[in-house]
């Protein structure tokens, strides 16, 4: 690129245009100017992962081959996940229930509700108001107070025990 790139600006310098002036102001001598590297970018997603890798060890659970380790082994790896997992929740996000109402109890969607908070399932035939049966009643991120990562793709460092 930087070759063909050369042959280009040399051969637009040959006319008057103003390009040629360009790349002339350019070329002039002066104090090089210092560019900033880009800041790492931290995805919440990944600010997540991390932290349930650290705590549950969620990541090492999931990417595990369980199909040959009995029920019983996995039941119990399963709690010390579970708790990890459940402790990052509670101590970085502040989660509440988008429906307030009992599951399994009937429930009212009115006209204009937000289809990113309710999701309609079965037969859904007609206009709003619509009448059905609480399945969930889903989850809303109220607050997140996710740590920063040290690097913006590694979830936790390898160990290495000495």
């Amino acid at each position: 690129m930087g070759l063909k790139l050369a042959f280009k600006a040399f051969f637009k310098c040959l006319g008057k245009n103003p390009e040629s002036e360009q790349i002339a102001k350019l070329l002039e001598p002066g104090e090089a100017k210092q560019l900033e590297a880009p800041k790492p970018t931290f995805s919440t997603s990944a600010q997540l992962l991390a932290s349930l890798q650290k705590e549950g060890r969620f990541v090492d659970f999931l990417q595990e081959d369980l199909s040959g380790v009995d029920d019983a082994t996995v039941g119990s790896v399963s709690r010390g996940v579970q708790e990890g997992c459940r402790k990052v929740l509670k101590q970085y996000l502040t989660l509440a229930p988008v429906l307030t109402d009992e599951e399994n109890s009937t429930v009212t969607v009115e006209e204009g509700f937000d289809a990113h908070r309710i999701s309609l399932v079965g037969k859904v035939e007609g206009d709003p108001p619509f009448k059905g049966t609480l399945r969930h009643h889903g989850w809303l991120l109220e607050k997140d107070e996710l740590p920063k990562m040290g690097a913006p793709n590694v979830l936790l460092p390898a160990e290495v025990e000495l």
